[in-house]
């Protein structure tokens, strides 16, 4: 009826300002859009809203390209376009080419989103217009521009805070009705990969409360769950000596990536929840983790989060010694999935909450940061050694080292592929950004925080608990020694710029000796050459004098030993004690 006597849509829009569609929905308890000519006129007046911006930014055609996709927004490969250097601004990004290439949305535009809801996805080629127009509202309307365009704007927090409740409210319920667009996930993430991750967050916690409330998203998720339960049913992982190993991993891989695209929210938390309830099946689960598209591994890594956050669960058991079996399988998928999948955790986002979670007092924090070690590094604690190679422990260095990374020194390419990754993230970002020294001093002042703020009555819990960071912060400052003697992965200067010096450490972050000697210990060792030199050579003049004969020499080696020291200490200091100090 509303395409025969209103074919403009005028008359509906009119409609929609007076309220109507709120009463329709007050009154029936479905939306207006779910009879399908009032959305089809929608969708009809959306399509010319949308159009003037779509059309500049496609000129010739969707077959023609993206003007985004060109210079100078396309940032190419390593993040940089051509003739980008890291000491100059970008030449092609001039004022000019930061002017919006399209006019901004109407806000009868997102009166009619508001209105049409997931039944924005009976046609799909306004919704892909959609996608591609909020991701030009957010570069140029929103300020929220890629750092790699290292330009300052200020974020307008009503444009984004309206882009994110589309996304909420119709992005992701339309996306669980196509199951059959896989390229839709990919256009919803790079609207979504603009947004911060907390923003990102609210954007998934709000999407899935309105696919529950909406019939036809619903329908879906109960349809990928199940789909996803009979993927579930026959998971296997066969003998790594088994030639068909690969195959059935990439079958089922196959299988899950196919159901998760269209539905990441509701198939994320059916991973989770198979993680917790059953610790045993996380490595067949974690290894056809691979092919899911980035929408899909970001959804993951939130609800990873939220099942760790989740309120009124404990963590430890009854005991307070051992953790519950859900803590256990949680760490143990997001340890795997880390360094196995195609598109990783978000490490940048794991990180940062596990510094924020220790310094906020939360010991079984590290449990995930010992999971996310032990699967992407290979370096694992002196405490969790195989009991036959307990007994090198008591031997030098050498064989310390092959009893305590012997799962690292067998230089798998997948865990040096996982020490690279971690490293870079680590040490991503300015140096009072980066989490590489600031992450093991949490853990080392975490030590003596852990007896106080810990709520338990038992001795043994306390004692744990203690072991248990103790444990983890060596693991952390092995798998750093590792990667700077071992692999060379990390550069000892610039380590050694990070690091604070040695009497800050112990007097102003109030770090154990013990820790801080063990994070000073590559430098040191890296200056034993010259010690050794400079006391080898004031020895010898010493001797050549020879003022008190050898019992002058004796005497005259130890205040050499103390002079060279001291030296060293200072050579050290200028190495990395001014960045430290800053940090």
């Amino acid at each position: 009826m509303v395409n025969t006597v209103d074919p403009s849509g005028q008359n509906l829009v009119k409609l929609l300002r007076a309220g109507c569609g709120a009463f329709l929905q007050a009154v029936l308890g479905v939306q207006a859009a779910n009879d399908i000519a009032i959305s089809t006129a929608m969708l009809a007046h959306l399509n010319r809203l949308l159009e003037p911006c779509y059309k500049a930014l496609y000129p010739k055609g969707p077959l023609g390209g993206n003007v985004l996709h060109k210079q100078p927004y396309n940032l190419g490969p390593k993040g940089f376009s051509p003739g980008f250097s890291d000491d100059s601004q970008n030449p092609g990004l001039s004022p000019e080419a930061l002017t919006p290439r399209g006019p901004e949305l109407e806000p009868l535009g997102y009166k009619l989103l508001e209105h049409a809801g997931v039944y924005v996805y009976r046609d799909p080629e306004v919704l892909v217009m959609l996608l591609r127009v909020l991701k030009h509202e957010l570069l140029f309307y929103g300020g929220m521009v890629p750092p790699e365009w290292l330009l300052q704007q200020q974020a307008n927090a009503e444009k984004i805070l309206q882009v994110c409740k589309v996304l909420a409210e119709v992005g992701l319920p339309a996306l669980s009705v196509n199951q059959a667009n896989r390229a839709l996930a990919y256009e919803l993430w790079e609207v979504l990969e603009l947004l911060p991750f907390h923003d990102r967050a609210e954007v998934y916690r709000q999407g899935l409360a309105s696919c529950s409330a909406c019939p036809p998203a619903a329908a879906a998720g109960q349809m990928a769950v199940k789909a996803f339960k009979k993927v579930k049913a026959r998971l296997a992982l066969p003998d790594k000596a088994d030639k068909g190993r690969k195959d059935v991993v990439r079958a089922n891989a196959n299988l899950l990536s196919k159901v998760s695209h269209a539905t990441p929210l509701q198939v994320a938390d059916q991973v989770l929840w198979q993680a917790a309830s059953f610790p045993n099946a996380v490595e067949p689960l974690a290894e056809v983790l691979k092919l899911p598209n980035p929408l899909t591994m970001d959804v993951l890594t939130y609800t990873a989060l939220f099942w760790w956050g989740r309120l009124g669960r404990s963590k430890m058991k009854e005991d307070g010694a051992n953790e519950e079996d859900w803590v256990s399988g949680v760490a143990d998928l997001v340890g795997i999935a880390c360094c196995n999948s195609k598109h990783n955790f978000k490490l940048h986002t794991l990180l940062p909450y596990l510094f924020d979670e220790l310094r906020g007092g939360d010991t079984p924090a590290v449990l995930l940061l010992r999971s996310i070690i032990r699967k992407m590094t290979g370096v694992d604690g002196p405490a969790s050694v195989d009991p036959s190679q307990a007994g090198l422990l008591c031997c030098g260095p050498v064989l310390q080292a092959e009893a305590i990374h012997s799962m690292a020194n067998r230089e798998e390419p997948a865990l040096q592929m996982g020490r690279s990754i971690l490293l870079k993230v680590l040490t991503d970002g300015p140096p009072e950004q980066q989490l590489l020294v600031p992450l093991a001093v949490a853990m080392a002042q975490h030590l003596d925080w852990s007896l106080f703020t810990l709520n338990t009555q038992h001795l043994k819990e306390l004692a744990e608990q203690h072991d248990r960071v103790n444990e983890i912060c060596q693991q952390y400052i092995m798998m750093l020694e590792h990667c700077m003697l071992r692999d060379r992965e990390l550069e000892l200067r610039t380590y050694a710029a990070a690091l604070p010096p040695l009497h800050v450490l112990l007097s102003h972050y109030r770090v154990h000796p013990g820790i801080a000697w063990m994070l000073w210990r590559p430098v040191v060792a890296a200056l034993e050459p010259q010690l050794m030199a400079k006391l080898e050579a004031q020895g010898l003049a010493a001797a050549a004098a020879g003022e008190e004969g050898e019992e002058g020499e004796a005497e005259a080696l130890p205040e050499a030993a103390a002079a060279a020291a001291a030296d060293g200490g200072r050579t050290a200091a200028a190495a990395g004690g001014v960045g430290g100090e800053e940090g």
